[in-house]
């Protein structure tokens, strides 16, 4: 029996390797700016079994689209382990300055250094007697050239010219210690212009020291010089009824205190049971409201007490001079009035 003519049939392998030439033309054809997911007219010809093709090739295109962009456009993983948050936390840090200077970063009322006011005063003393030795130098040449060569003190350019002059040294000389001079004098002025460091603050400095022992005993004395320290933050308003407000904050035995007034990170920073800190913008908001609250108290008391005292009671008068004094006492703690602030306020 004569077998039927058959249609001659495509090897598997070579089936295999057109469909994947043809997924790669689909993905990696050249196009301006782009990959080409669209095949032409002679392509859909030339294949009979396109739409068998296309299914297989829309299917891989979704399982390996991804792979085909290039990299700017993938997805990127964000890594488990944040360089930034690493910088903040303090238990990250190794001892030493490095574990210091994160605990120090992690709160601005810990930024301190000392001033050295006494080595700027000694340089600045012994400047000043160089000055003073360089004016008598000049007093004496000028003194000298009255009684033998008055012209020269008329005339600079004769001056400079003659013969055994130094005049112009010496008023360079001048010159170069006064900047030198002018410059410690800026220094000292600069320094003086920032605060001490408060009590409060030195105090959880030197005592987060002397628990954790970061430093050696020679290089960790700076911080018992306390009239030397200034606060390098600009102490914001009310910042003493602030820390007040943090250390009753930190003798609660709550959760929730911590919860509320501290951010995510301060409570990661560091295990250690005896560092607590607060989140200034939670404090701050407390803070206000305590301070309105005591403006309201201070304005409806005393009217309340004056509406049941009957009348021509001296006892009006004492509440009247015991709530402005009150008044002018919670002014001057809980804000940073100057005093002719205070003046006109309790006037007013």
């Amino acid at each position: 029996m004569d077998s039927l003519p058959q249609t001659p049939r495509t090897p598997p392998h070579l089936d295999t390797d057109l469909e994947k030439q043809e997924i790669d033309d689909v993905f990696e054809s050249p196009s301006q700016g782009g990959t080409t997911v669209v095949a032409d007219e002679f392509q859909a010809q030339a294949s009979p079994n396109l739409g068998i093709k296309r299914s297989i090739t829309d299917y891989l295109r979704k399982v390996s689209l991804p792979d085909k962009f290039p990299e700017p456009w993938r997805r990127r993983t964000v890594e488990p382990y944040d360089e930034a948050e690493r910088i903040q936390r303090i238990d990250s840090h190794p001892e030493g300055y490095p574990q210091l200077a994160a605990f120090i970063n992690s709160d601005d009322n810990f930024a301190m250094c000392r001033r050295f006011g006494f080595l700027h005063q000694r340089v600045l003393l012994y400047r000043q007697d160089e000055l003073r030795d360089l004016e008598d130098q000049l007093i004496r040449l000028d003194d000298e050239d009255k009684e033998g060569m008055p012209k020269a003190l008329k005339s600079r350019k004769l001056d400079d010219i003659r013969e055994g002059s130094y005049r112009r040294g010496l008023i360079q000389q001048i010159d170069d210690k006064l900047k030198e001079y002018v410059d410690v004098v800026e220094r000292i002025k600069s320094l003086s212009s920032y605060k001490s460091a408060s009590t409060r603050d030195h105090t959880s400095v030197s005592n987060w020291l002397t628990n954790n022992a970061t430093l050696s005993g020679e290089e960790s004395e700076f911080i018992h010089h306390k009239s030397d320290l200034i606060a390098l933050a600009d102490l914001e308003e009310g910042s003493w009824f602030d820390g007040f407000v943090e250390d009753c904050l930190s003798k609660i035995p709550c959760r929730a205190t911590r919860l509320l007034f501290t951010s995510p990170e301060q409570r990661n920073s560091t295990q250690d049971a005896y560092v607590h800190l607060y989140s200034k913008a939670r404090i701050n908001i407390l803070v206000r409201l305590v301070v309105c609250l005591l403006a309201v108290l201070l304005l409806m008391v005393p009217v309340v007490l004056l509406l049941l005292v009957p009348a021509l009671n001296p006892i009006k008068i004492v509440v009247i001079v015991l709530f402005t004094l009150f008044f002018s006492f919670v002014l001057s703690i809980c804000t940073r009035a100057k005093r002719h602030d205070v003046f006109g306020a309790t006037a007013a």
